[in-house]
């Protein structure tokens, strides 16, 4: 985008004013054009101002002579008027189709300055997003996962006994391993159920045969109770 200055904002000025060039300064090809017709006009007021000095009006031209040179003297200050009028037109119109560049051009830079501003915030919200992550990340690297402390065979034994995971990735080797852990511990509860169903049937049995014993105990404490008078008439006798 080109400067909406004649000038360039980010060229410095040089301090020796009399060397100064603005030529060299004007960085968009309508200032350069606009300033070469202004240096044209300059040159041409130039021109018309040492024509009158060189030629001053004379106050009453009495000769045939001197009424001629001065009527040559006036048309070529009208030729020289109407040349400058002219330039001024074009100056004006240069003028005018460099301001309206201007105006472009700044619209251009402002539109150019929103975009601008638009990716500068996509990219700090890319960057704050990728800070989250890594964030993230790093948390969850840094976790205290229950699987680690889960009691895993060692990584040789569970390789020695299943040689198929050798070439196994890390985390597929862990996945693998705690699966490993989890049929382990499923056949582990199917004996622990076993054993609780065996444990729940001798609980029935002795409490069959507790229950037994208190009858046969009643039983016999029945029979001593009938066999008593027995007992007795057996003394007597």
């Amino acid at each position: 985008m080109a400067p909406s200055s004649a000038i360039a904002a980010d060229v410095a000025l040089p301090v020796d004013l009399e060397n100064f060039k603005p030529s060299e300064y004007i960085q968009t090809e309508h200032n350069s054009r606009l300033y070469l017709e202004n240096q044209n006009l300059k040159k041409r007021v130039k021109e018309l101002v040492e024509f009158q000095l060189a030629h001053p009006k004379l106050a009453k031209p009495s000769t045939r002579e001197e009424i001629d040179a001065e009527k040559k003297v006036t048309l070529e200050i009208d030729i020289k008027k109407k040349y400058i009028r002219a330039q001024m037109a074009v100056i004006k119109t240069l003028y005018r189709s460099s301001v309206m560049k201007v105006r472009d051009e700044k619209e251009q830079t402002a539109k150019s300055r929103s975009h601008n501003d638009g990716l500068i915030l996509g990219l700090n919200n890319l960057k704050y997003e990728e800070q989250s992550l890594r964030s993230e990340i790093s948390a969850a690297e840094n976790h205290d996962h229950k699987y680690k402390k889960l009691p895993l065979i060692s990584v040789e034994d569970f390789l020695a006994e299943f040689p198929q995971y050798e070439d196994a990735s890390e985390h597929d080797l862990m996945t693998a391993r705690i699966e490993h852990e989890h049929q382990v511990r499923m056949k582990l509860e199917e004996r622990r159920q076993e054993k609780l169903k065996q444990k729940q049937k001798l609980i029935a049995e002795v409490k069959k045969g507790k229950d037994d014993l208190t009858k046969l105990d009643g039983m016999v404490e029945k029979f001593i109770e009938a066999a008593e008078p027995i007992s007795k008439a057996l003394a007597i006798e």
